[in-house]
């Protein structure tokens, strides 16, 4: 397992120590969660991107209904 080191200003560091306490979480969760956290955050963004750029080039939707007779559901 690797081990990172953060530096940190007091107030941030008292931050995050009362948000694991709060999240009933080890300051290590509490910023490993954070980090993972905002990388799923940053990936969402990348795919709804890429999809709101192919919706502009054809912006056809469907209904519930139109769905569940196309596939068979």
């Amino acid at each position: 397992m690797s081990v990172l080191s953060v530096r940190m200003s007091e107030v941030e560091y008292r931050a995050l120590e009362k948000f694991a306490k709060a999240n009933n979480v080890s300051m290590n969760q509490a910023m490993k969660n954070a980090f993972f956290e905002k990388l799923e955050d940053e990936y969402d963004l990348e795919v709804f991107d890429k999809a709101y750029a192919e919706y502009l080039k054809n912006p056809k939707t469907y209904t519930t209904e139109e769905i569940i007779k196309e596939f068979d559901l």
